[in-house]
This record gives C-alpha cells, sequence and structure tokens, in this order.
C-alpha cells in the first residue's frame, strides 16, 4: 500500500526499492592508498513500480499529474505512508528523476514506474540545526601584526642579538 497526501496510489504487485547514496570521494592523491573523503549522506530514494490495467487510465493521468504538479515553482512535496517509507523514517517526498508507463499489449496494462526522493531528510534537519563552526584564526595567540616579512625578521634579529 502506497499513499500520497491521503492518496491512494492502487498499483497491482506493487514493488518499492529503497536506495541511498553515501557519497565519497577519493582522498589517495598520486599514491596507491584506499582513503576516502566522506562527503555526506545524501537523501534516500524510493523506486515504485507496479501494473495499472488499461481500464484504470484515469489513475494514470492522475499520477502522472501528481509527478508534473509544481508549487511556487518546484516540485510539489507529499507526505507518504508506506511500510518500506517509515521503517527508514521517510516522510515527505518529491518525484525525481523520471516516471514511466509501459504498454504491456498482452497482459492488457501498464507497466509503471517512477522514483520518489526524500525531503527534509533527518541529516539534513541535524546539518540546518548546527551551528556554523567558526574558522580559526592564524597568528597563534601573538596580537602583534607586521605590515611585511622584512619587519618581522629585522624585530626577530634585534630579540636575538640583544639575548
Amino acid at each position: 500500500m502506497l499513499t500520497l497526501n491521503s492518496l491512494s496510489i492502487t498499483l497491482k504487485s506493487l514493488r518499492i526499492t529503497a536506495s541511498q547514496e553515501l557519497a565519497s570521494e577519493d582522498a589517495s592523491g598520486q599514491s596507491s592508498s584506499t582513503d576516502q573523503a566522506e562527503t555526506g549522506i545524501k537523501a534516500k530514494t524510493l523506486a515504485v513500480s507496479g501494473f495499472l490495467t488499461f481500464t484504470q487510465a484515469e489513475h494514470l493521468a492522475q499520477l502522472f499529474d501528481m509527478a508534473e504538479a509544481t508549487e511556487s515553482g518546484a516540485r510539489v512535496i507529499f507526505r507518504i505512508s508506506n511500510h518500506t517509507a517509515s521503517a527508514l523514517g521517510v516522510k515527505q517526498v518529491r518525484f525525481s528523476s523520471k516516471i514511466e508507463a509501459v504498454e504491456q499489449q498482452t497482459t492488457r496494462q501498464w507497466s509503471v514506474s517512477f522514483t520518489l526522493s526524500e525531503c527534509r531528510s533527518v541529516p539534513e534537519k541535524v546539518e540546518e540545526r548546527t551551528p556554523p563552526a567558526e574558522a580559526n584564526q592564524q597568528g597563534g595567540k601573538s596580537n602583534v601584526q607586521y605590515a611585511n616579512i622584512g619587519d618581522h625578521l629585522q624585530k626577530n634579529f634585534e630579540s636575538l642579538r640583544t639575548v
């Protein structure tokens, strides 16, 4: 069973596949090291597939309308109700990637598939709540600043001579 904004999506043989990208980049440089730099946890995606009979053409049209729907220039965010989504903590989704309906002439139905991406994910909310870290200032604890390196060297030489 799949529900988006209290609207039941009635696909036969409903199949939902959840996935999540754990982004990382190669940090080995020119060496043969296997180090990876973790670049964050991306949103979960739900790949949905199932069948609609040719007699349910209005459901197919409604599904495509939902995928195309926009609000303030962005795709509409839907509240989702589904066992897989609930198990993964996914509460809000939007259509992403593509939606397709392939005719199955022998069984007189459409094979429908689309992808839903998580919106306002838990890692995203945590990142929003975390205050930005203050940058460390260079120069140590000394408040002494020099206009150029020559002044700095001159002061150091003078302090060495007096010792």
